[in-house]
């Protein structure tokens, strides 16, 4: 991944666990457990991708 395309990446990731994050919330009537934990997951998982590709194609 270029890292040019990674600030496209990171907020499709963010709104595909915020919309996740909200339907589940909603349905099991928790407050922001979800959209929280899916956020995070969303960010810290498209980090580690972005590191993982810049040193496949640096190594």
């Amino acid at each position: 991944m270029k890292p040019a395309k990674f600030p496209g990446f990171l907020l499709a990731n963010i709104l595909v666990a915020l919309l996740v994050g909200y339907l589940l919330d909603s349905w099991l009537h928790t407050s922001p457990v979800f959209i929280v934990a899916g956020v995070l997951y969303a960010v810290i998982g498209s980090i580690i991708l972005l590191v993982w590709h810049a040193r496949q194609n640096n190594g």
